[in-house]
């Protein structure tokens, strides 16, 4: 009995959502399919007096006018003249075309300079006598060099 009781309850409380109808049109005039209503709406009378076809119109009108009246492109023109008065001159791109590229090359050679570079082969010393200033009888048997035949190197042997 109590089984029952919760299942119908359960039907009762699932019954209002299967019987909703998420469409156009409301739920009270589900029934009543032959009722139609009319559209009441008025709409304005379509023509070409509208404002977007005026201002098509009128555009157009203005277009073929600039079109008609411009001058020709061998003459020498307001807008041409303007133009080249604030236009580089080619002349102006050659020179600093050129003094780019003289640059480039100048910064490619600084930079083929440091990239090329070697150590000089000389070990310079910055006190060459303090190879000489240890003591020669504080050296064991065996570990001291033999330093007589060394010759000091200058830059022009090299």
């Amino acid at each position: 009995m109590l089984a029952r009781t919760g299942f119908v309850a359960r039907q009762r409380f699932l019954a209002p959502l299967s019987r909703q109808r998420n469409t156009s049109t409301s739920p009270s005039d589900h029934h009543d399919h032959h009722h139609i209503e009319e559209d009441t709406t008025v709409y304005p009378k379509e023509g070409f007096a509208t404002p977007a076809w005026r201002r098509f119109f009128v555009l157009s009108i203005i277009i073929g006018a600039a079109y008609q009246f411009a001058p020709q492109p061998s003459e020498e023109a307001f807008v041409t003249r303007w133009l080249a008065m604030y236009t580089t001159t080619s002349e102006k791109w050659l020179d600093m075309n050129v003094r780019h590229t003289v640059l480039s090359k100048e910064v490619a050679e600084g930079v083929n300079l440091l990239t090329t570079a070697t150590r000089p082969p000389i070990n310079r010393m910055r006190f060459p006598q303090m190879m000489d200033n240890a003591s020669p009888f504080n050296v064991q048997v065996g570990l001291n060099a033999d330093t007589r035949d060394f010759a000091a190197k200058t830059e022009h042997e090299v």
